[in-house]
């Protein structure tokens, strides 16, 4: 038998049983979201004194959520901090992880022939975060940054250079393609075995119309320009980019960007249990007995996971196929 099992630490307190909890985690967000619900008041054990939620957890205090299976699993699900109680029945507790710590941070600061992880450095310093050994060695002409916090600084770098940025499980800062991430790790979901819902739907790549779209500034004239590639009428995908680069490099990954779009494969979630485990970032190996060629692997977008009083379940959103 599956017994569930927490353990949510806010500030100086403990708390082994709520309402609801809610995890998001994404490669397409820049930061990881928990909210906690429980009631409005609860009693210190030592001496069964009542205290109000609003009265003594505040924004800014630690929080670690650790979930499971009595026997069968345990784990951290989330480290990070309060961002807000929001005064409900039953109360909301919103979480953030360590990019609450970059939103109090102000930055004003101009480069020129720097790098990416130079800029980077420079945003996370003092904060007590750890840049990724898989940030890639980009060279940059220059880059600016006028008066923001550390959310804002990375989410220009989000847009302008076509990045994806968020705190990885260990809390290092993660910063470049989508697919660099946690190599090696895998999750199998069997499609007629071990899912609670399945939300995918088989394409081949000519049924998908996409059109990607890359604008961006020219390193040799200093001027704007366009390049298109993929299907007319199809879904655009559109970026752009502030930063100088050249015109090849722009043409690579646009088609880069399409090659990883158009494929014969899945697209969609699957709800699982909360085991097997899975994260962004992870392949997810799907295993189909009765259509064998559709089985593959699948780059994981995002990871829902709740848990409460109606169980405990983690949805995944997947991406392109491996």
């Amino acid at each position: 038998m599956f017994i569930l099992s927490s353990k949510i630490e806010i500030g100086d307190f403990v708390f082994n049983s709520v309402n609801e909890v809610e995890i998001t985690k994404s490669v397409l967000e820049l930061v990881d979201t928990a909210v906690i619900k429980m009631p409005t008041k609860f009693k210190i054990r030592s001496n069964n004194e009542q205290k109000y939620i609003e009265e003594v957890i505040m924004p800014g205090d630690p929080v670690k959520i650790t979930l499971g299976y009595e026997g069968k699993y345990e784990g951290v699900e989330f480290v990070g901090f309060v961002k807000k109680v929001n005064p409900k029945i039953p109360m909301e507790i919103h979480c953030e992880d360590a990019m609450w710590l970059l939103r109090r941070k102000n930055i004003s600061k101009s480069w020129k022939k720097t790098t990416l992880k130079e800029i980077l450095q420079e945003i996370v310093s003092g904060t007590g975060i750890k840049l990724s050994k898989r940030v890639p060695d980009v060279a940059l002409e220059s880059w600016i940054i006028r008066s923001k916090n550390g959310t804002q600084a990375l989410q220009d770098i989000k847009e302008n250079m076509a990045m994806t940025i968020f705190l990885e499980d260990d809390g290092t800062l993660y910063c470049g393609l989508q697919q660099a991430t946690n190599i090696g790790q895998r999750v199998k979901y069997d499609l007629n075995y071990n899912l609670v819902e399945n939300n995918l739907e088989f394409k081949t790549a000519d049924e998908k119309k996409i059109k990607v779209i890359y604008t961006w500034t020219d390193k040799k004239t200093n001027k704007k320009k366009t390049y298109t590639a993929g299907d007319d009428g199809g879904e655009e995908r559109r970026f752009n980019l502030n930063a100088v680069y050249d015109e090849k490099i722009m043409q690579n990954m646009a088609d880069k960007v399409l090659k990883e779009a158009k494929y014969d494969g899945f697209e969609g979630d699957v709800t699982s249990f909360l085991l097997p485990y899975a994260t962004r970032g992870m392949a997810a190996e799907l295993i189909d007995k009765e259509h064998k060629n559709r089985e593959g692997n699948y780059f994981i977008k995002s990871v829902v996971t709740t848990f409460g009083m109606s169980g405990a379940r983690r949805k995944s959103t997947l991406g392109n196929r491996l």
